[in-house]
């Protein structure tokens, strides 16, 4: 089974690539749904949150309510070092979740699953996928989109966006970038074009519901993360590309 990380940022596009990837009846692990569960009060992550930054975060402001979000986001976007704190709750209780549903595809027989992770960078989940496809569109864009779409200031836009890495800077860990800078067409022919690049070979999805076979291609997955390196270490941005105007070349 391929594992493909899946990446952008707020309002540039991804949804629209994650229906496209449907359509072709890839199964895809939405990540902000089980960001979503896990913060649910039934959870130990709940607790752990609650624990931090009080009930103060809850609806109602009693125990045992549902997380109101709202609130919750006026603490950690404008607040990073807040912010490192409920991702360090939220991202390993989102990968536990993440390995569950791997395993029941792999059950499945399933070849191909992609994983869509805003934050893939940022938790560490591109360390042990296959590939990473990141949504790539202009700040400018990125702002305006979700400004028109959720009815937000200026100032409560930028905060949610520079709350996650800047896109530029993501693309330098991309396997596949798909650039949103035109239109929904060329957004959804872009996507057939990766989803096709990266399809997996039958015989290797075969060959992997053997346990020695399977241990042996996570690895090589992992080593090759591994020796290619961490972009921020080994790839800084430029000046030029700091601005995020466009993506590198290798763009799709």
């Amino acid at each position: 089974m391929k594992v493909v990380g899946l990446t952008g940022g707020i309002a540039s596009g991804k949804s629209t690539v994650v229906s496209t990837i449907l359509t072709l009846g890839v199964p895809v692990i939405d990540c902000d749904k089980l960001a979503r569960i896990v913060v649910e009060p039934t959870h130990p992550a709940y607790k752990k949150l609650v624990a931090h930054f009080g009930t103060g975060i809850l609806q109602n402001q009693e125990m045992g309510q549902p997380l109101d979000r709202y609130k919750f986001g006026t603490i950690i976007f404008p607040d990073a070092a807040q912010r490192r704190v409920a991702n360090s709750i939220i991202h390993p209780a989102v990968r536990d979740e993440i390995l569950k549903r791997l395993f029941k595809y792999w059950i499945k027989g399933t070849s191909l699953v992609v994983i869509d992770v805003p934050l893939l960078l940022e938790g560490e989940l591109w360390r042990i996928v296959s590939d990473v496809i990141v949504v790539y569109c202009s700040p400018e864009m990125q702002l305006a989109r979700i400004q028109s779409r959720d009815g937000l200031s200026e100032e409560d836009a930028l905060a949610r966006i520079n709350a996650q890495k800047p896109l530029i800077e993501k693309v330098a860990y991309a396997d596949h970038v798909i650039n949103n800078t035109s239109d929904l067409n060329s957004l959804k022919l872009s996507t057939l074009n990766v989803m096709a690049a990266i399809k997996p070979n039958p015989f290797w999805t075969v060959l992997a519901y053997f346990p020695p076979f399977t241990a042996v291609l996570v690895a090589w997955v992992v080593a090759k993360r591994h020796l290619k390196g961490d972009p921020r270490k080994t790839k800084p941005a430029s000046k030029d590309s700091s601005s995020g105007s466009n993506p590198p070349a290798h763009a799709s």
